[in-house]
């Protein structure tokens, strides 16, 4: 029998060495266990590896009502995240985010691009493109041995590069054509009734970037302090209703569109590139993003009117269980919501 606990799920284990991208996992999980704590929930943290038998038999002893998955990968695999949603509808527990085939899909960039494509939904190719490319890894995040030297000439040294990059990580890379122009991120959370709400679109700035140097939200823009390139990489949000006007409202629809399409649910972000026609192309989706509130996901929910505790309780809201109103029986509007 369910006890009421809400537990917060995470794929980290505090005494093994960990990727910086990987123990900021960790410091959000505490920050949400810290937050809903306050709200009046009875929380139990817990991590998860790759022994599912143990948190199969955790997760019978705890009984959770609800669990609010945070689990990025296992033993370092990203493509391994989508086991654990897997186990909690097995085991018809609620979980916060995405399903098991929205997971699985968004790690294997190469199969997502194929999906993207057949829907009609523009991402960049390497057919029928002259250069240059763009090396990246097929089912690792968080920008993973993206430097200034992934940007090739030709797709020769493109698949070179991808060969070597694919021994020294040990993962597979792939090339993409790069695409020239402004970067957008868009982030969507559900509505109560289980609609896409896009939030706020976000545009990362390069400023003051070197000549040589791709604009790009490589490894050192995203995770290094120090890095020149961390710091003259800006998130800016533009004026709705301003000479962006037309080409927010195309990036809103295809965002929704992308949400609705791949049956995603709970929250994600999915990230853009704009060539210098104005034609949007999808570069990334990024389900269950970082729910840091120095991030990109959280910045834009704060843009939007929202507070910290008002984020996570929509997000519980989203996954159901007896933590929030299941979505279908939800009354309160959009509008109620945004003014907590």
């Amino acid at each position: 029998m369910r006890d009421g606990t809400l537990l917060i799920l995470h794929g980290i284990c505090p005494d093994r060495d960990q990727p910086v991208e990987d123990l900021e996992n960790l410091d959000v999980a505490h920050e949400i266990a810290k937050t809903l704590t306050l709200a009046g929930h009875s929380i139990r943290m817990a991590s998860a590896d790759l022994d599912l038998g143990r948190l199969r038999k955790m997760l019978t002893d705890v009984a959770p009502n609800l669990v609010f998955n945070l689990v990025e990968g296992l033993d370092g695999q990203d493509r391994l995240a989508a086991a654990v949603p897997a186990l909690l509808e097995a085991m018809a527990i609620p979980y916060t985010g995405n399903p098991p085939h929205v997971l699985a899909l968004a790690d294997d960039k190469l199969a997502l691009k194929q999906v993207l494509l057949a829907a009609g939904i523009p991402t960049p190719a390497r057919e029928n493109h002259r250069g240059p490319f763009l090396v990246k890894a097929r089912h690792q995040h968080a920008s993973l041995g993206l430097d200034p030297g992934a940007l090739v000439a030709t797709l020769g040294d493109a698949e070179d590069l991808a060969q070597q990059k694919s021994s020294a990580y040990r993962t597979a890379f792939f090339a993409e054509a790069y695409i020239e122009g402004r970067e957008f991120n868009l982030s969507v959370i559900e509505d109560p009734p289980g609609e896409p709400h896009v939030l706020p679109p976000a545009e990362i700035r390069f400023i003051d970037w070197p000549q040589d140097t791709p604009k790009i939200v490589d490894h050192a823009a995203k995770w290094d302090p120090q890095s020149s390139r961390f710091a003259h990489t800006i998130r800016d949000f533009p004026t709705e209703g301003g000479p962006d006007g037309n080409l927010l409202e195309m990036l809103t629809a295809c965002a929704r569109r992308i949400f609705t399409t791949l049956g995603l649910k709970g929250y994600a972000r999915i990230d853009f590139r704009v060539d210098a026609d104005g034609h949007p192309y999808v570069i990334d989706l990024n389900p269950n993003p970082t729910l840091d509130p120095a991030a990109g996901f959280a910045q834009t929910a704060f843009r939007a009117g929202w507070d910290y505790p008002g984020l996570l309780r929509r997000i519980l809201e989203c996954a159901g269980g007896p933590h929030a109103p299941h979505p279908s029986r939800q009354e309160r509007t959009f509008a109620e919501n945004r003014q907590t």
